[in-house]
């Protein structure tokens, strides 16, 4: 790695948190707490890099009229977002329904949908030296010539691409095949325990690693029984443990340890190192409500 500074590119979403007093139930109303937040997976991981202390730029497309608001809400958590306008489509949206700790996700990309790959300047990455890319924008704005070529272009500025798959339901609509040929070039995976079954086939998360590695050099697979999975190729599997604790919010405890890690690697860390300080920072983000840093919106 030669550049110093993460680079985050995808979504931007305004998420609505519901969660209900109770049963909801059907056609009548439900008592909730209702709370709206600047999310998505890329800002979230962004808005907890910066937060953490790590220099970090964030590339995303927004609706017309809203890069101010989301660029002002990432620059609280010292992150410098390039963010651009689309004429048209709004920002994007997701309804997000907490029951203790699952979720169930109601998603409109909007203007996602429509982030160019050439919003990633060379000069941008010739400053990384991590580049994170989610899945998400895989099912809307980028093609898989577009993620190859990115993928080339920041390896070619030495820096180091980690890839968050983000979702099961749209790995299946946007086809496992499809999907999996999109992971080559990638340095490290980041799938949760799900995605990584659906992605490799496998159910035992050893023999799932053991399938990804074929793909990637490195993964790392969050969302098992007490404890993160951390596997390189040609080296023995890690594990490394996580504390049980009772969540407050699950929202966005995936993009927090994404963000942990990233902070570690970009300092020189290994990648069991990474995922400790991963795991460290996941734990503080269940504690609190809605899927950014402390006291950030």
């Amino acid at each position: 790695m030669t550049g110093s500074r993460a680079l985050v590119v995808g979504d931007v979403i305004d998420d609505i948190i519901v969660v209900p007093r109770g049963p909801i139930r059907t056609d009548t109303d439900t008592s909730a707490s209702i709370t709206r937040h600047p999310g998505g997976s890329a800002c979230n991981t962004a808005a907890w890099l910066g937060w953490l202390g790590a220099p970090v730029d964030l590339v995303g497309r927004v609706g017309a009229g809203d890069a101010d608001r989301h660029a002002s809400a990432l620059r609280a958590s010292g992150v410098d977002a390039h963010l651009g306008e689309d004429p048209t489509l709004p920002t994007g949206t997701i309804v997000i329904v907490v029951d203790g700790e699952t979720r169930t996700m109601l998603t409109d990309r909007g203007a996602n949908a429509t982030l160019p790959p050439s919003a990633v300047t060379d000069a941008l990455l010739a400053d990384a030296a991590v580049l994170h890319l989610t899945g998400y924008s895989l099912f809307d704005a980028f093609s898989l010539d577009d993620v190859a070529a990115l993928v080339e272009r920041a390896h070619a500025h030495g820096v180091l691409v980690t890839f968050d798959p983000g979702s099961t339901g749209f790995i299946a609509d946007f086809g496992l095949e499809r999907f999996r040929t999109a992971l080559a070039g990638i340095d490290v995976l980041l799938p949760n325990l799900d995605e990584g079954r659906m992605l490799s086939g496998r159910r035992d998360r050893v023999d799932v690693a053991e399938v990804l590695l074929e793909r990637c050099p490195a993964v790392v697979i969050t969302g098992g029984a007490g404890s993160v999975l951390v596997a390189r190729r040609g080296e023995p599997a890690v594990e490394v443990p996580v504390e049980p604790r009772a969540a407050v919010d699950p929202t966005g405890a995936g993009d927090a340890f994404t963000a942990g890690l990233i902070t570690a690697l970009v300092a020189g860390a290994d990648l069991a190192a990474a995922a400790h300080e991963g795991v460290r920072i996941a734990g503080m983000a269940v504690m609190q409500p809605g899927g950014r840093p402390p006291g950030q919106p």
